[in-house]
Formats: structure tokens, sequence, C-alpha cells
């Protein structure tokens, strides 16, 4: 009787402290139609400013790949959220 009992102890307060982290942990909101699309056109810049790049030559292709990383890391950055 006494080992069904502890079981049992055990099995609730298990279940109810995993219900509780559950019901704590708050959903992740979805971003805002403003944000997509800006980042949306982001991608699309940084896509074309590579293109652009990859028809240049050595030192001048990389500084170009380069700008256009920082430029779209940039530009994520300042997307309403």
């Amino acid at each position: 009787m006494k080992n069904i009992l502890t079981k049992s102890a055990i099995t609730l307060a298990l279940a109810l402290s995993l219900s509780a982290t559950a019901a704590i942990a708050k959903p992740k909101a979805k971003p805002s139609a403003e944000h997509t699309a800006a980042v949306k056109k982001c991608k699309a810049d940084y896509v074309a400013a590579v293109a652009a790049a990859n028809k240049l030559k050595g030192k001048e292709r990389a500084a170009a790949k380069a700008k256009a990383k920082s430029d779209e890391k940039q530009c994520i950055a300042n997307a309403p959220k």
C-alpha cells in the first residue's frame, strides 16, 4: 500500500511540474507583416548585390561581397519589429 501511494504521489508531482512549466512558457510571437516585408526586401537586395559582385574580379569581388553582407545585416537590424 505504501509503495502504491509513494509511486502515485511521485507521478502526480511530476505531472504537475511538467504541466506548470508548459503553462508558464510563452508562445513565440509571429513577426509583423512590416518586418517580414522588410526582411524579404533586405534579402532580395543582398542577392542582387552578390550577383553584381560576382561579375567583378579578385579583391573587388571580395570587398563587394563583404559590403553586401554587412549591408544585409544592418538592414535586418533596422527592420521594424
